[in-house]
């Protein structure tokens, strides 16, 4: 558990009993759209990698804030990890939270599996956190995204090109 006293939450590894809270956390945020996208598409009958997703839970034990990774590979043969969901209950948005979660995710990664990771976003929010565009073509998403908000992140090995090829679910 990552504790800061003088924080209102505690950040905790994911777990299997979060579940319930944490979907009905991306029904709020991102309504019932958000199973036709492209980036569910990657999570659609994959496993969240629990020991690198992190939930953010209130004093009071309440589930209001959540972020996950994923597995994933290319038709290349390149393994690396999808970033997301990432969703902060609307009472406590705008305090830091989500990015919190973010660092946690990252951090536990490059410890744990030094994967480079992948995500549908807004390169003005995560390039603060080391993320930059993927060029145009380098990378196939399983459904029609905008281009400009397909992102990578070098892993802690240090990749000087992102994954190419197809994503998929890693088998």
């Amino acid at each position: 558990m990552i504790r800061d006293l003088t924080a209102t939450f505690d950040l905790l590894p994911d777990a299997a009993a979060y579940d319930v809270a944490a979907e009905a956390l991306y029904a709020i945020a991102f309504g019932p759209g958000r199973h036709a996208k492209a980036a569910a598409r990657l999570r659609e009958g994959n496993s969240c990698r629990r020991d690198v997703s992190f939930v953010a839970l209130s004093k009071d034990g309440q589930l209001i804030g959540a972020c996950r990774l994923w597995p994933l590979a290319t038709d290349q043969g390149h393994e690396a990890l999808f970033l997301g969901p990432i969703a902060v209950a609307p009472h406590q948005q705008g305090q830091g939270l989500g990015g919190k979660l973010v660092e946690a995710c990252l951090a536990a990664s490059d410890s744990l599996t030094g994967l480079p990771i992948i995500l549908v976003g807004d390169l003005a929010f995560f390039e603060l956190y080391g993320f930059k565009r993927v060029l145009k073509g380098q990378m196939i998403l399983p459904r029609p995204a905008d281009p400009n908000r397909l992102l990578w992140r070098a892993g802690s090995e240090g990749e000087l090109a992102a994954p190419y090829g197809k994503l998929l679910i890693k088998p």
